[in-house]
């Protein structure tokens, strides 16, 4: 055996620049990921925790101690995927939608409501200003009533103000036309008692001071000075002392006192029908009085009732004015607010939606694991095609003998 030396075959270098990069070993990429894991990263939902926590904190309708404790158990509740998710957090998040979704409901009536009076602007205006009017118009019709009413309590007062001035003329007459009766019965009591005492004792007998009593009864009855000069004289006399004209003075006097009596027996009898007919117009007049004094109670009563709704009507035309008057304002506010209820709604749903989404969510799938690197080809492939070829510095030839 001989060993032949063969040169190698010239072929070009390749240069450093033109080299492939050298990827990191599969080791090295697994050591880097297996740390990644290891470090422990943020919540990427913290954000949407505070923003499910605070529309649960302002819900409306709701103790604010549930709302709390709700509020606070958002994170906790939420932070875990459905499926590895704890039954009492589940029961929390079924609370926490329930309040959810009546903010949803509360702010969605809100909107209806302005839209339906933002959409209703023209007729509300037009329902207030006939208001305007109609107050306006009852405020006139309440003035003239009033002017009437005043007119008619005058009326009442000088009407009241007559009928007792009846009264007290009836009562008046009633009393002097009494009195005068009582008089009468006063004087025919006193006829009788001189007649039948004083009187009769002085014919029979003579008697100073009987005969003094008896001239001074006399003197009030009316009687002629003369005859009761003359009666005086006689009955100063005895019996035997007495002539004719003393017989004709006894028969004058007789005849007086007659007279008197028949003349106050006729006044008395015609006196009764008198004082019926005075005691019938005073309980008539009494009568008229207080129908007329009802008339102006019920007339001052009706004043005060026509004041009464007048200053009412009165205020409803103020009322009205105000608020035909507000009615721009409160459309630019009402227009306003549908614009911010709009933007809360919008929000609320978005908290909803974001909140459903966290609650519904599951455990996502593990990654597939990373490929290993492909291995560098041989020299010798790589310079298939062209390229040199190195098969060593050299080759053993056989020899034969």
């Amino acid at each position: 055996l001989q060993l032949v030396s063969v040169a190698p075959r010239a072929s070009p270098l390749p240069q450093v620049s033109s080299m492939p990069a050298m990827k990191r070993p599969a080791a090295a990429s697994g050591v880097a990921s297996a740390a990644k894991k290891g470090r422990r990263t943020a919540d990427p939902n913290l954000a949407k925790y505070d923003s499910i926590a605070a529309v649960v904190r302002d819900a409306d309708g709701y103790p604010s101690g549930i709302k709390d404790m709700l509020a606070s158990a958002v994170k906790v509740s939420l932070a875990a995927p459905r499926d590895v998710r704890h039954g009492f957090a589940e029961s929390m998040l079924a609370m926490m939608e329930e309040v959810l979704k009546s903010v949803e409901a509360s702010v969605r009536q809100k909107v209806a409501e302005l839209e339906l009076k933002v959409g209703e602007s023209d007729q509300e205006k037009a329902v207030r200003e006939a208001a305007v009017d109609s107050t306006t118009a009852s405020c006139a019709v309440l003035t003239e009533a009033l002017e009437g009413a005043k007119a008619k309590l005058t009326a009442a007062n000088e009407e009241h103000a007559k009928a007792k001035a009846a009264l007290h003329a009836a009562e008046a007459a009633q009393k002097s036309g009494d009195e005068a009766l009582h008089a009468a019965a006063d004087r025919k009591a006193q006829l009788e008692a001189v007649s039948t005492g004083d009187y009769a004792v002085v014919k029979e007998t003579t008697s100073p001071k009987i005969l003094k009593a008896f001239l001074k009864a006399v003197q009030g009855f009316g009687f002629d000075g003369d005859l009761v000069k003359a009666a005086e004289s006689t009955f100063a006399k005895t019996a035997g002392d007495k002539g004719m004209f003393d017989g004709l003075v006894v028969k004058e006097l007789d005849a007086a006192f007659a007279a008197a009596l028949e003349a106050v027996g006729e006044e008395l009898a015609s006196g009764e029908p008198a004082k019926a007919e005075r005691a019938s117009a005073v309980e008539a007049a009494r009568a008229e009085a207080a129908a007329k004094a009802e008339v102006e109670q019920a007339s001052k009563a009706e004043l005060g009732e026509t004041q009464a709704v007048l200053a009412a009507a009165v205020g409803a035309k103020k009322a009205a004015e105000k608020a035909a008057k507000d009615f721009g304002p409160e459309m630019k506010k009402a227009s306003a607010d549908l614009a911010a209820a709009g933007k809360e709604l919008a929000e609320r749903l978005v908290v909803l939606a974001t909140f459903e989404v966290l609650a519904a969510r599951t455990t996502p799938p593990p990654p597939e694991p990373e490929a290993p690197p492909a291995e560098e080809a041989p020299a010798e492939e790589k310079a298939e095609g062209g390229a040199p070829r190195v098969e060593g510095d050299a080759v053993m030839a056989e020899a034969t003998a």
